[in-house]
């Protein structure tokens, strides 16, 4: 008898997002497989934010499923999903500016019981451990994505969702940050990256999703997505 195919970690069906008269999700379907990194990509507005604000319990659909692990979690308030290991690095960073950095990462091990071991975090960002007694508030903006990042692993994600990691940083900058997701992916963490870079998204990414007036309009391996005519046309300079 053949094995059966692995149901995915998460899934959205059909799912519809509206804000008053706007839809800004509309009928989006996809899956993340445990193992996986997925990038959904797509123009400002398309709908990819709204999309993980969903997916953390944040803003409610007007339709549609999202089940993780075979289970329908549309309707769980967000620190449920957090528990259950879906955690978020929200767009524009979201630290606590007027808290110091250990305070901030502290918070992000806050669900899980027990005194948190921030030297994990310390390690991959040693620039964390020399700023820890400062105030989040007073780091750049590099220093700031790499709280973000410390302080959901702190939450011990399953999965875990960043909206935009690379926004308003220096190209260098951009480049860590990336190398920080693919080195926490190889380790086996499952990514679902949200990212108008989507030449860096499409080399990062196992799969991808493009994301067109909040549906999606393509789906695939990201390196077959980004030698498509379209995805060139309309996102890396074709």
């Amino acid at each position: 008898m053949s094995e059966q195919p692995r149901a995915p970690l998460l899934r959205i069906d059909a799912l519809r997002v509206t804000y008053g008269h706007v839809e800004a999700v509309r009928e989006l379907s996809l899956e993340v497989h445990a193992g996986e990194m997925v990038a959904l990509v797509g123009a400002n507005g398309a709908g990819k934010s709204t999309t993980l604000l969903a997916l953390s319990g944040l803003v409610q659909p007007r339709a549609g499923r999202i089940l993780w692990e075979g289970q329908d979690i549309t309707r769980w308030p967000a620190h449920r999903r957090v528990a259950a290991g879906l955690v978020q690095v929200a767009e524009g960073r979201a630290i606590l500016k007027t808290l110091t950095v250990r305070e901030n990462l502290e918070l992000g091990a806050y669900p899980r019981p027990g005194k948190p071991d921030l030297d994990p975090v310390f390690e991959r960002f040693p620039i964390l451990r020399n700023r820890a007694s400062q105030l989040a508030g007073n780091l750049s903006g590099g220093e700031q994505q790499m709280l973000a990042i410390g302080r959901a692993l702190l939450a011990e994600p399953r999965l875990l969702m960043l909206d935009e990691p690379s926004m308003g940083l220096a190209p260098m900058v951009v480049r860590d940050i990336f190398e920080t997701l693919r080195e926490i992916h190889q380790q086996g963490l499952t990514i679902l990256l949200v990212e108008q870079n989507v030449r860096q998204a499409l080399r990062l990414a196992d799969r991808a999703y493009v994301l067109e007036t909040g549906t999606v309009t393509l789906g695939g391996p990201a390196g077959e997505l980004a030698g498509d005519p379209r995805v060139v046309a309309a996102y890396l300079g074709g």
